[in-house]
């Protein structure tokens, strides 16, 4: 059963009409119909990815046209460079939080066509973290301690005492949970070091390695094995308000076997792991007989264990397998569709028909005042096989 239903949504956002938003900076309510500014052009991008979160919107009565000049001093307490911002999407009084974030850019725009305003970009807190570079050693012995570590700084406290970051979440890495058998003196060998790296790069680096996620969820910050949260956040078919979609399937890319090797200078051994492509890709065997006989070989000299090299194999797979299916669909706005979770497309026929991880979420609420939201998402296998012949593309514009 997928987390939220449609019908229900509907109910609680009155039929999906008349869409409003809410922006608050500093807990400043800027989009106060009495005491606050016109608000429009509203674009909201969220990823699960390594990428940042970005917002961007427009404000507008912001410009005396016979003085010639920006109502500054009116408009200052909202536009204040690291300023905390929050945006909330919905439909008459009922709206959701979508984002949390700091404003790291103000534009003030006059242009020969349209209407002075100034535009406000803000990011998530991958944006704080991209600035500085550290050369240090850390006290961590794990990789999943060292995020901790990084986490706790004094910059990411204030960060939190302000309600920038509302939570955050690191799972264990798996040279966390190997070294949990060994003894302390074992386990403390282990030395973790930044090298002329921001925090963020830092953070993206341990996440690449052991395939974990990096991403914000409205003020919460999740460092995770991917693809770990396997629930259905909700199911998409025809009978919704879907203005399009495009679904395809490639096998390109997509090879039998993956190997990773590495070298045990200590031991002298080399280190070796390797993983089948296992996945259903087409329902006779023609496509699985393009790639038999096929891998990629990757010589990683990082490894230091049989258990780091599985760890490697199995995030090339998985990514490799991820490459197969991808979606892309725009609907009426719905605040709750989120990055980092799986969506079901049904009743759309044989194909299409699939689950499918969502990476990418982009709410939109235009300058005529429409809300609607873009998804994109990745699958690793076909649909429905039963009757889903040979790969293929799908795409339908309604």
């Amino acid at each position: 059963m997928a987390t939220y239903e449609y019908e229900s949504l509907k109910e609680k956002y009155s039929s999906f009409m008349k869409p409003s938003i809410v922006i608050r900076v500093n807990d400043k309510e800027l989009t106060d119909k009495k005491k606050g500014f016109p608000v429009g052009e509203v674009e909201v991008e969220l990823t699960s990815g390594y990428e940042a979160s970005v917002a961007e919107f427009s404000i507008f009565n912001v410009y005396d046209l016979i003085q010639n000049e920006f109502l500054y001093d009116e408009v200052s307490k909202y536009i204040f460079l690291g300023s905390k911002i929050e945006i909330e999407m919905g439909y008459r009084d009922i709206t959701t939080l979508v984002f949390i974030g700091v404003i790291t850019r103000v534009n003030f725009l006059y242009e020969t066509e349209g209407i002075p305003c100034i535009r406000v970009t803000a990011m998530d807190v991958k944006g704080v973290m991209m600035s500085g570079s550290y050369d240090l050693q850390l006290k961590a012995t794990n990789y999943a301690d060292a995020v901790k570590e990084i986490l706790k700084r004094t910059a990411y406290e204030k960060l939190r005492n302000s309600g920038i970051i509302q939570n955050i979440t690191v799972d264990d890495t798996p040279d966390k949970r190997n070294s949990m058998g060994q003894e302390n003196d074992e386990a403390s060998d282990k030395t973790i070091e930044m090298v002329a790296e921001s925090d963020y790069e830092f953070v993206v680096k341990i996440g690449k390695r052991n395939n974990f996620e990096f991403f914000t969820e409205c003020g919460n910050v999740i460092f995770r094995k991917a693809k770990s949260d396997t629930k259905i956040l909700m199911e998409i078919s025809p009978t919704m308000p879907l203005r399009n979609f495009d679904i395809s399937y490639d096998i390109t890319g997509i090879v039998e076997k993956v190997v990773v090797r590495g070298m045990d200078v200590s031991k002298a051994k080399v280190i070796k792991a390797e993983k089948k492509f296992s996945n259903s890709i087409s329902q006779g065997n023609k496509a699985k007989a393009v790639i038999k006989g096929s891998q990629k070989v990757y010589i990683d000299s990082t490894l230091s264990s049989k258990e780091e090299a599985e760890t490697r194999v199995e995030s090339l797979m998985e990514n490799m397998s991820y490459r197969y299916g991808t979606l892309r669909c725009e609907l009426i706005g719905i605040p709750e569709l989120q990055p980092g979770h799986f969506i079901r497309m049904f009743g759309l026929g044989t194909g299409p028909d699939n689950k499918f991880y969502l990476n990418r979420v982009k709410h939109v609420y235009d300058d005529e005042g429409r809300y609607h939201v873009e998804l994109e998402g990745i699958g690793d296998s076909a649909g429905n096989e039963d009757v889903f012949g040979d790969i293929g593309s799908i795409s339908s514009l309604f």
